[in-house]
């Protein structure tokens, strides 16, 4: 079904639809707040299309620029909320979570780059050559230590515990549980400045190459760090330029905003009656109750009363 609107130029509808559009924005801020605009892209697409009926009604072009400078200038002045709402989560970054950010990585960084180093002394340069201890007792066969790690696990009696397993490549192993609240799991920690974690298996072999992988890759793990120290430096000094970066329809915004302010003036948008002058309000109420008096009394007043008949016609009566 259709609903078909007419409307006639230069009548009373450019006055009926003033007032639909009053009320429909009236409706629209109260059900979408004091400031649509800040939740709302657009304005309230309802007022807007009253609007425009009233403008085609009236026939006054300046009431359609207004509709149009609207949409426009409230269009504007999101983008620039959403671009100081930027600015101000930049500065917030610049100065509480980069400096931070960098710090940590700088810190980890340097734990990694010790933790290679001590690696580095106490790894053989024989790879055949292997050495682990595993509850105090010392192994050169990859199956029997890691049948001994696999043993091991028994030590533990509580959740809470934590057994000093044993050395490997110059590293203490802990083994421990770690309890997420739905699943618990065996960790083997291997630390000297920096934990490094794995969840151990079933396999003596697959064990022992776990453990290996793990220090082995301290040295990726390293360079991602280095790699995630320059992002954030290179994003610190995007964010200083950024932060300074005005609006960049500014201009455009000032000049629409103005040229609004210029038609709600003419136009009388949003304004209220000029007040009548006291003296009249009070003469035109004092009419107004003398009137109401004497129709109570059953006499016209001078006012209503019907004008004496011109000059010439009193004249004809007397003579």
């Amino acid at each position: 079904m259709k609903i078909f609107k007419y409307v006639t130029e230069g009548t009373f509808d450019a006055y009926n639809w003033g007032l639909i559009e009053n009320k429909q924005k009236f409706i629209g801020q109260l059900m979408s707040g004091k400031n649509p605009s800040r939740s709302c892209e657009d304005v309230d697409e309802a007022a807007l299309s009253y609007a425009e009926v009233k403008a085609l009604a009236s026939g006054d072009p300046r009431i359609m620029e207004k509709t149009d400078l609207d949409s426009q200038v409230t269009k504007l002045k999101l983008l620039k909320a959403n671009h100081e709402s930027q600015r101000y989560a930049l500065e917030d970054k610049l100065i509480k979570f980069f400096p931070q950010a960098i710090k940590r990585e700088k810190e980890m960084i340097a734990d990694l780059e010790k933790d290679i180093a001590y690696l580095d002394s106490h790894t053989p340069m024989d790879k055949e050559h292997f050495s682990m201890t595993v509850l105090g007792t010392a192994f050169t066969e990859k199956k029997e230590a890691g049948q001994a790690l696999i043993a091991a696990f028994d030590s533990l009696k509580d959740l809470n515990d934590k057994v000093a397993l044993g050395e490997y490549r110059g590293f203490p192993m802990t083994l421990w549980v770690s309890d997420t609240g739905i699943s618990q799991k065996l960790q083997i920690t291997l630390k000297h400045e920096r934990s490094h974690t794995i969840e151990p298996g079933n396999d003596p072999f697959g064990n022992i190459t776990r453990l290996d992988n793990l220090l082995d890759g301290i040295r990726e793990n390293l360079g991602q760090h280095r790699e995630e120290l320059e992002n954030l430096l290179q994003q610190t000094e995007e964010a200083k330029v950024e932060v300074k970066r005005p609006f960049p329809q500014e201009a455009e915004l000032a000049e629409k905003s103005e040229r609004l302010s210029v038609l709600n003036v003419a136009l009388n948008i949003g304004g209220k009656d000029k007040p009548r002058d006291k003296g009249e309000r009070q003469a035109r109420d004092g009419k107004t109750s003398i009137k109401r008096l004497l129709r109570r009394m059953g006499v016209e007043s001078a006012a209503s009363a019907a004008a004496p008949r011109k000059e010439k016609d009193m004249e004809v009566t007397i003579g």
